[in-house]
């Protein structure tokens, strides 16, 4: 993947990528909480009888103006069997006509409605590529290390396991091989993480304003915002670039 020829962020090389994701059961409901440098979205998903009744999503913090337009689609999912796979719900609903990442935060709250874990919560952090380092890509769930991993250049470098194979276009081919069940919904949040995180090579600040339109050579059908209609009207939206690597504890606060 080629990088786009942005204005780029001068305090990459020395940072961290955050991403915080929380789980949380309530009375017939699920609350899902997800907040990173680039997005911010909460969602509620009601059931009954092992069948989701209700969704309601919400939007804090989105790159384009046109995003929240992806809201009523992931509605979508009513009627969905909480007890279905991780397969069976990725498949249910095209990524070209949502949300990317509320549709992700959305599959996470469903299958959680399925358990009897109170709370789940994942942080992923990336720490900047520099010459001399290659990414640090963790991902813990409750607090306990689950994957470490290092990067370069979107492919893999460490483990050694791991050592070559692609960490975005590709990746889910050989890790749907590779990763036992309980392990593959960790190593797909990490990877979405990963990919995430390359927007913190540019300040993406003083891209207000651009149209989506400006990326569909490259972005098309990637999302709803990349797909028509909406990339006909959506612009980047003003000031929704955080940094937090030093205040991770500001996460899912949605400030």
């Amino acid at each position: 993947m080629g990088m786009p020829d942005y204005p780029l962020n001068p305090a990459y090389g020395t940072g961290v990528y955050r991403r915080r994701i929380r789980l949380k059961q309530g009375e017939g409901y699920v609350h899902g909480a997800l907040e990173d440098t680039n997005h911010g979205f909460e969602v509620r998903v009601f059931h009954e009888a092992g069948v989701v009744t209700a969704i309601e999503p919400q939007a804090h913090r989105v790159p384009y103006t046109s995003c929240p337009g992806a809201l009523e689609r992931i509605k979508a999912f009513v009627g969905v069997d909480i007890h279905s796979s991780l397969k069976e719900l990725n498949r249910y609903q095209p990524p070209s006509s949502n949300c990317t990442h509320l549709l992700d935060l959305t599959v996470m709250t469903i299958r959680q409605a399925a358990t009897d874990e109170a709370v789940r919560q994942w942080d992923i952090a990336i720490t900047d590529q520099t010459d001399e380092a290659d990414s640090i890509a963790t991902v813990t769930c409750n607090g306990e290390e689950v994957f470490r991993w290092q990067a370069r250049d979107l492919q893999l470098t460490a483990p050694d396991d791991l050592a070559g194979k692609p960490f975005y276009l590709g990746f889910g081919k050989w890790a749907s091989k590779h990763f036992p069940e309980e392990k593959l919904e960790a190593a797909f949040i990490l990877q979405k993480g990963y990919f995430v995180s390359i927007a913190r090579r540019f300040d993406m600040n003083k891209l207000a304003g651009e149209p989506a339109l400006a990326q569909k050579d490259g972005m098309y059908g990637a999302c709803y915002t990349y797909t028509s209609p909406a990339i006909e009207h959506g612009v980047r939206t003003e000031n929704t670039m955080l940094d937090f690597t030093d205040c991770e504890e500001q996460l899912l606060q949605f400030r």
